[in-house]
């Protein structure tokens, strides 16, 4: 039994006070729109990175002009090799969205996975991966990420990784603080006595009641995926892709002569940066009050 449920079985509500007058449904699409407007630019964001290569108007890797021109070549100009700015930023996006994406979720679902069940285990199990929590999280995450791109390459995987590694620990903190807050509660106690096995408990019991915690870390963890995905291209690895990491190193010699080619997507990393935390924040608070 969750939590909210054992709640309304054991307080009734309150009675409806006759002052206050009586709302009907046709005011709840008013309210579900209100709610929703914080999620709006990030959805926005995402669409725009998502279906950016396709509304490209040019070829990314096409010279069309000079370098660094700003007048009549294009709607941003172009950068150091004669591109188009607005091209490559529609179609730079892309991996800095699901790339993240991906990562988070990985980092997310490991982190809960080893949190919950070291709470659960007992006082040493959860002492020990703590310990292992405190060593990681004395690496830097760039630091991290340049070993992992030194030594496999880059690629979505490696990205993943150093993410993965990075991020495990503060999920796994969180949710063992939380696991360990509901951990004697009256319904866990309740399902053990019936005799669910220790994954029931955990899937049934536990897990769904410290969903808010867990979504509102996830956010600062894909914030953080998506700087340490832009490092990447911004420090030179990778092909020459329209990634606005690696267009802010490509452009930033020119930056005073056709200063789009930096500014635009700085501007993208920002907005999106920003966009993640107050959209999921909104979002946790609706799927988990």
């Amino acid at each position: 039994m969750s939590t909210v449920r054992a709640a309304r079985l054991r307080e009734p509500g309150p009675p409806p006070d006759p002052a206050r007058p009586h709302r009907t449904g046709r005011h709840r699409p008013a309210g579900a729109v209100r709610a929703l407007l914080p999620l709006l630019p990030l959805l926005a964001v995402v669409a725009l990175a998502v279906a950016g290569p396709w509304l490209a108007p040019l070829d990314p890797g096409r010279i069309v002009a000079a370098p660094y021109e700003t007048h009549g070549a294009g709607l941003l100009g172009t950068d150091g090799a004669g591109r188009d700015v607005w091209a490559r930023f529609l179609a730079g996006g892309r991996p800095l969205v699901l790339i993240p994406l991906l990562a988070t979720a990985v980092t997310t679902v490991l982190g809960t996975a080893i949190g919950v069940l070291a709470a659960y285990a007992g006082r040493r199990p959860a002492a020990l991966v703590a310990r292992l929590d405190t060593l990681l999280l004395a690496l830097p995450p760039v630091l991290v990420l340049l070993v992992l791109l030194y030594g496999w390459g880059y690629h979505t995987g490696t990205l993943v990784t150093a993410v993965a590694v990075t991020g495990v620990p503060f999920v796994s903190r969180v949710a063992r603080a939380a696991t360990a807050q509901v951990l004697h509660a009256g319904y866990v106690d309740q399902a053990v006595a019936l005799g669910d096995g220790p994954v029931a408990v955990m899937a049934r019991e536990i897990v769904p009641n410290i969903v808010r915690p867990v979504l509102a870390d996830a956010g600062t963890r894909l914030a953080v995926a998506v700087a340490l995905t832009a490092s990447a291209g911004f420090l030179g690895f990778g092909p020459d892709s329209p990634d606005w990491g690696a267009m802010i190193s490509q452009n930033m010699e020119g930056v005073t002569l056709a200063p789009w080619g930096v500014a635009a997507p700085a501007a993208g990393l920002a907005v999106l940066t920003v966009s993640v935390n107050l959209g999921l924040d909104r979002l946790t608070a609706r799927i988990a009050p």
